[in-house]
């Protein structure tokens, strides 16, 4: 993405579809600053101030077919790193500065070759160990599932 501005629109319509799906009353979504050491967006949820860090399940293979658009070279899906699992494990190590709780939210939109079910359950895996400072992990991909 180009901007800090662009990527907070991109997360505020993807975090407020999310909020529609899991029928949640929100009032409040802002974007916050990364060089001040919090999540993605401060939110106001059925209330209740809460935080949410947002990120893509993405596969750099996919990505990087995109972007060079040769999407016919795209590996087959035995050959696919899970890049999801490994982003999700350098989430949990970061620390935010915030008192409210704090939840991640990880959004398919169509850049990885596993599907939301391997996805989920790779996840679900490592997040029922260490959800590190989240209060609860959330997928949003065909459906909202909290991991």
């Amino acid at each position: 993405m180009a901007s800090e501005s662009e990527k907070g629109e991109v997360e505020i319509g993807i975090f407020r579809r999310f909020a529609e799906v899991a029928g949640w009353h929100c009032t409040e979504v802002a974007k916050q600053s990364p060089h001040e050491g919090k999540p993605d967006l401060k939110c106001r949820v059925n209330g209740e101030l809460v935080y949410f860090e947002l990120t893509e399940a993405c596969s750099e293979d996919v990505a990087k077919a995109v972007a060079s658009a040769r999407q016919a070279e795209l590996p087959d899906v035995e050959q696919v790193k899970d890049y999801t699992s490994a982003t999700y494990r350098r989430k949990i190590m970061k620390r935010y500065a915030v008192s409210a709780p704090v939840e991640l939210l990880i959004y398919n939109v169509g850049r990885t070759i596993l599907s939301d079910e391997v996805l989920i359950e790779n996840i679900k895996a490592i997040s029922c160990r260490d959800k590190g400072q989240f209060r609860k992990v959330w997928y949003f991909g065909e459906h909202v599932t909290e991991l």
